[in-house]
């Protein structure tokens, strides 16, 4: 149970620039409930960075100082509210990240061990925490390793889950040196541990003259929502923003 921020700019660019004062205080206050930590990961020449630490966003000198000074014109944020049972700890802290791309998730799946089919013996080795999404972002990884792209890995991989797994949410979102990519899907019969309000698990965007910006609800104004089902695309150097169906995308691939 989390929040999401990805981003997407021409110009390397803070959180606070991106958002402004209000927004990202807004953003940041999310973590009075979602404090069982905060994550940041931004692309680079080579990969991706990230940095994140068990602990809550509001009460953090690391992150205020990342998200005012830090910069990047892409790059993703992630609060955690941890799903029962699953520990607080650095390792099971988003985004997870294998030096080429990082990933967030909000949403979970049950039970994680159910995933581990879906993983590849190399990518098992990478595997640090015991969390579904850890796993998750796994089961990218292992399509990527056989060949597919991160795009069609992510939406691969999605489709899969959909069909056979238990699932409240497979929203996420995922870096790459190259793209910024957010998914959608909710399961709306599943059990929902935290009843948030009907659109808890809406994932939104908004396109401007400089940027993108995707993002969980509960904050900001003027967005666009992202259907059920759709898998968005925002590519670095352009900007350019493609929408397709994750279905549509995995039969495809």
């Amino acid at each position: 149970m989390c929040r999401l921020l990805g981003w997407a700019s021409h110009e390397p660019t803070s959180l606070l620039a991106l958002l402004g004062e209000e927004d990202l205080d807004a953003f940041t206050e999310l973590s009075c409930k979602h404090a069982d930590g905060w994550g940041l990961a931004r692309s680079r020449r080579r990969g991706v960075e990230v940095r994140k630490q068990p602990d809550a966003a509001r009460t953090s000198g690391e992150f205020a100082d990342r998200a005012r000074n830090g910069s990047a014109d892409l790059g993703l944020a992630h609060l955690r509210w941890a799903t029962l049972g699953l520990d607080v700890r650095t390792e099971n802290t988003h985004p997870f990240t294998d030096g080429r791309i990082a990933f967030a998730h909000n949403g979970s799946i049950r039970p994680p061990e159910a995933l581990d089919r879906l993983l590849t013996r190399r990518a098992r080795r990478l595997r640090r925490g015991d969390t579904d999404s850890e796993r998750y972002f796994l089961a990218v990884v292992s399509r990527m390793q056989e060949g597919s792209s991160p795009g069609d890995a992510l939406a691969e991989t999605v489709a899969e889950i959909a069909a056979t797994t238990d699932f409240t949410s497979l929203n996420c979102l995922l870096l790459t040196r190259d793209a910024l990519h957010a998914v959608s899907r909710v399961n709306s019969g599943a059990r929902i541990e935290f009843d948030e309000g009907p659109d808890y698990y809406e994932l939104r965007y908004k396109v401007t003259d400089g940027a993108v910006v995707v993002a969980s609800s509960g904050w900001g104004r003027d967005w666009d929502r992202l259907a059920d089902g759709d898998l968005l695309t925002v590519r670095r150097r352009t900007l350019d923003v493609s929408v397709t169906t994750v279905e549509r995308l995995a039969a495809a691939s």
